[in-house]
């Protein structure tokens, strides 16, 4: 793993903590950090070593994206795919993928870790599913 990709790692956490601040409100801040953490699972093991070694940075990063996702509207904002709280699905999935512990916001029978892994396949070449689908039930 590259140091580039630990800071966009931390970046991302940090911008998802960043989320308290606008409770409420329209914001592509969810789609950054989409944006970042994208570019990480490109080297999809990456994603998960960086998830083990900063899992204590994520846990307040998994509580201002529920919190968030629970104030607003599922807007659309910023250049990714979907509505804020589709985002926040997907920022809580990636997220988790050291734990397979997923939480969705919205669309819990559209939104499963298959539909997300896919989802990410086809829209930045992101192959998940071996990291995530092994033993998810």
């Amino acid at each position: 793993m590259n140091k580039l990709s630990a800071e966009k790692f931390l970046q991302a956490v940090e911008i998802c903590k960043s989320l308290e601040t606008v409770l409420t409100q329209r914001s592509t801040l969810p789609c950054a950090a989409i944006q970042l953490l994208c570019e990480v699972a490109r080297e999809p093991r990456d994603l998960l070593d960086l998830c083990h070694q900063y899992h204590s940075q994520i846990e307040p990063a998994l509580t201002a994206i529920a919190n968030y996702a629970a104030s607003v509207d599922n807007w659309q904002a910023g250049d990714c795919p979907f509505g804020v709280k589709d985002h926040c699905n997907i920022l809580h999935f990636l997220l988790n993928v050291h734990t397979k512990k997923f939480e969705f916001f919205r669309g819990r029978e559209t939104f499963t870790p298959e539909v997300i892994c896919e989802f990410l396949n086809d829209w930045q070449g992101i192959d998940l599913a071996p990291l995530v689908l092994v033993g998810v039930v």
